[in-house]
């Protein structure tokens, strides 16, 4: 038995592309680039973010100076309070709308406006509500506005203005009366009009003004108050020396008297 050597071919041997392994070593060196630049970027971001921090916490960012306008009736502990902005806080921090919308829920505030004056001031601008009527509350004399909103209790009635008579609920300061139809009215009266009425009364037939002296005016319906008024001016003119007891002007452009 004869033997024979067998060859076996040598196994193949992969060519090696030395541009294949200097692209990897470039692809490397770009994304550690790449990520280099990020973390700078990064850092930079937190170095920013930390300086302007600290930057809105210094002194001479604070609150040095309040200003408070506009208040006749209220004092400017009161908006300051309600604002819940104090000296020394952070003028950046400031929350203006939010500042605003507590002082405006204050019974005798109707706007507000919280503006900050750089580097160090903040100034309040108060609106009031004006009173133009009073009622009889459950413990006191409530001031309304014209919206019916009860905006302050007094001891006595309001100088000048007249009372509001079948007002069936009077809420606290803060709330509204119902129905406030008769506080419409007395927004609507002015100067010597408003003094000569004694009360406006809400009825099922309509609004009735009483002077304190005169017969009573009925309105009807609380809408052209002014051009009512007017038309019950000129039927009180023109019915002097006669026995008037009331002035109908709830249509306005034909007034009755009787």
């Amino acid at each position: 038995m004869s033997t024979r050597a067998q060859t076996r071919p040598a196994p193949a041997v992969a060519a090696v592309d030395p541009r294949s392994h200097r692209e990897r070593v470039t692809a490397s060196r770009v994304a550690g680039r790449r990520r280099l630049r990020i973390l700078v970027a990064f850092l930079v971001v937190v170095v920013v973010v930390v300086a302007a921090v600290g930057a809105s916490l210094s002194p001479l960012l604070d609150v040095d100076h309040l200003q408070v306008v506009g208040l006749h009736h209220l004092d400017a502990a009161q908006i300051e309070a309600a604002a819940g902005v104090h000296r020394g806080d952070a003028m950046v921090w400031l929350d203006s709308s939010t500042a605003a919308r507590a002082i405006e829920a204050l019974p005798y505030v109707g706007h507000a406006e919280v503006r900050r004056e750089w580097p160090s001031t903040v100034r309040i601008v108060v609106r009031e509500r004006t009173p133009v009527a009073w009622v009889d509350g459950p413990r006191a004399k409530s001031l309304v506005d014209g919206s019916g909103r009860v905006i302050a209790t007094a001891s006595s009635p309001l100088s000048g203005r007249p009372q509001l008579v079948g007002v069936r609920s009077v809420p606290a300061p803060g709330g509204v009366v119902t129905p406030r139809a008769g506080a419409r009215v007395a927004s609507g009266l002015t100067g010597l009009v408003a003094a000569g009425t004694a009360s406006v009364e809400t009825t099922d037939r309509g609004v009735v003004m009483h002077l304190s002296a005169g017969p009573e005016i009925r309105l009807g319906s609380a809408t052209r108050i002014a051009v009512k008024v007017r038309a019950a001016l000129v039927v009180l003119g023109a019915s002097q020396g006669t026995d008037v007891h009331y002035v109908d002007v709830s249509v306005p452009t034909n007034p009755v008297a009787g």
